[in-house]
């Protein structure tokens, strides 16, 4: 789907949400839920704001802090346990064991660790999306085709080249890497709607900054609208972030975009191939009933004549 398909989509998405906004909004009343109209028109209001940007833009920095530890954490460590079964069977009974956890649990033990600052936040969330990148790449890395390293294995031998660091790290990078790119930036986009969850959480402790904070001050002191405010900003900033893996997997997997266009054109290569086949099975049936046809007349009017000739002879 190309920029302007995915505009559309955005838009159409949009204005179901907002219809239904503005349902309830009628049905519950703008002192438990107010219009979209008027929510938005603070929204955009606030974005001249100093305070709301400042809460908008710390809440940015956490999320992409987290987001870009928790990936290049666990990218190469699941590249590292689906490669390697001695490292997979040290580290993967922990990383299964403590996978259920939710980890914003952890949040009071990181604020007595490092401080009340922006660190134990960002860790937090990069602790949560750690765990959902790296099962996904170390299956993509252990469910890969082994075919690709035995080749790589055959060209190295028949190089003449020993062992060592530089082998691994040149299979990584022709085999490993391609093999479990596509699978860590889905799993990216996945993270990411899990980061914004356990942002608004971290921000609800032991700090006064951020758009988790400025959405329960809101609430405590009734200004629905700047509620909903903070609310839409931290929305956008999950659906950009979930674009934003898009891109990712656009511009670092372009052997995908090669595979999906090859795809599509044997696809309609062999709709097209269905469809004439269709038509000249249409049009072989037409010509043999037309000549069933004929022959049918031409055997009636060969019965009429016998018959007239039968009559006159007698």
């Amino acid at each position: 789907m190309g920029f302007r398909g995915k505009i559309i989509r955005y838009a159409l998405a949009a204005s179901g949400l907002l219809l239904v906004w503005l349902a309830l909004s009628l049905r519950f009343g703008p002192f438990v839920l107010p219009a979209p109209v008027e929510v938005l028109r603070d929204f955009f209001g606030r974005l001249s704001d100093p305070d709301f940007l400042s809460h908008a833009l710390r809440s940015l920095a956490r999320l992409s802090a987290g987001l870009a530890l928790g990936f290049f954490v666990a990218f190469p460590l699941g590249i590292l346990m689906g490669h390697s079964e001695k490292i997979d069977g040290f580290l993967a009974p922990p990383m299964f064991l403590t996978y259920p956890v939710p980890k914003v649990l952890f949040l009071p033990v990181f604020l007595i660790l490092f401080g009340m600052g922006d660190l134990p936040k960002t860790v937090v969330i990069a602790l949560a999306t750690t765990y959902q990148i790296l099962v996904v790449v170390r299956d993509a890395v252990r469910n890969a085709d082994p075919s690709a390293a035995v080749t790589f294995e055959t060209l190295w031998a028949s190089a003449g080249k020993g062992g060592g660091p530089g082998r691994f790290l040149s299979l990584a990078r022709h085999v490993l890497i391609p093999e479990a790119l596509p699978a860590a930036v889905s799993s990216l986009r996945l993270a990411s709607g899990t980061a914004v969850s356990v942002l608004f959480v971290a921000e609800t402790f032991a700090t006064d900054k951020g758009l988790g904070y400025a959405i329960l001050d809101a609430w405590g002191a009734m200004d629905l609208k700047r509620m909903w405010s903070a609310i839409i900003a931290m929305s956008l900033f999950g659906a950009a972030f979930f674009e934003l893996a898009n891109f990712l997997e656009w511009w670092l997997c372009p052997w995908k975009r090669k595979s999906k266009r090859k795809s599509k054109g044997k696809a309609k290569r062999q709709s097209k191939g269905k469809a004439k086949g269709k038509t000249e099975r249409k049009s072989e049936g037409k010509t043999e009933r037309k000549s069933e046809g004929k022959r049918e007349e031409k055997g009636d009017g060969g019965e009429s004549e016998g018959g007239g000739e039968e009559s006159e002879a007698e």
